[in-house]
C-alpha cells in the first residue's frame, strides 16, 4: 500500500511538473511585448510635450539685403534659442506663410520653390522665372547663433 501511495504521489508530482513546464513554456514564448503599442505611443507623445521651441520670425521686405558675393538677397537674424543639443541632435524646421492670414493663407516648408510666369518677350514667347526661398542656421557656443533666409 505504501508503494501504491508513493507511485500515486510521484505520478501526481510528475504530472504537476509537466503541467507547470507546459504552462511556463507556453507563456514564455508568447509574442506579447513588455509594453503595448498604445503605451509606447503614449510615452512618445508625453516625451514630446514641452520639447518644442517655436520661434516666429517675420521677414519684412525691407530686411532683405543684397549679398553681391553670393548673388542673392539675405535676411539674417540672431537665434540664441539654438542650443548645441538642438543643432546636433534635434531638428530645425522652417516654413513660409503665403497669402493673407485668415483668408487664403497657406503654409509651405522651406526650401520653397515656385516658378512664375513673367509675361511675354517682344517676340511673344513666354518668360518664366523660378524663385527659391530657403534658410540655414549657424550654431555658435556663445549664444550668437543665427538663421539666414535667402
Amino acid at each position: 500500500m505504501l508503494t501504491l501511495m508513493k507511485r500515486n504521489f510521484f505520478t501526481s508530482l510528475l504530472a504537476g511538473f509537466l503541467l507547470s513546464g507546459m504552462i511556463f513554456m507556453g507563456t514564455s514564448c508568447s509574442n506579447d511585448d513588455y509594453l503595448k503599442d498604445y503605451e509606447i505611443q503614449k510615452m512618445i507623445d508625453e516625451s514630446l510635450n514641452g520639447q518644442w521651441k517655436i520661434k516666429n520670425i517675420a521677414v519684412d521686405k525691407d530686411h532683405w539685403v543684397w549679398n553681391a558675393s553670393m548673388s542673392q538677397y539675405e535676411a539674417i537674424y540672431d537665434l540664441p534659442e539654438l542650443t548645441k543639443s538642438i543643432y546636433e541632435e534635434g531638428a530645425v524646421l522652417g516654413y513660409i506663410f503665403l497669402g493673407q492670414q485668415g483668408v487664403d493663407e497657406v503654409q509651405k516648408p522651406l526650401p520653397f520653390v515656385n516658378t512664375y510666369f513673367g509675361g511675354n518677350d517682344t517676340e511673344g514667347k513666354p518668360i518664366y522665372f523660378t524663385e527659391t526661398i530657403s534658410y540655414d542656421v549657424q550654431y555658435k557656443d556663445n549664444s550668437k547663433s543665427t538663421v539666414a533666409f535667402f
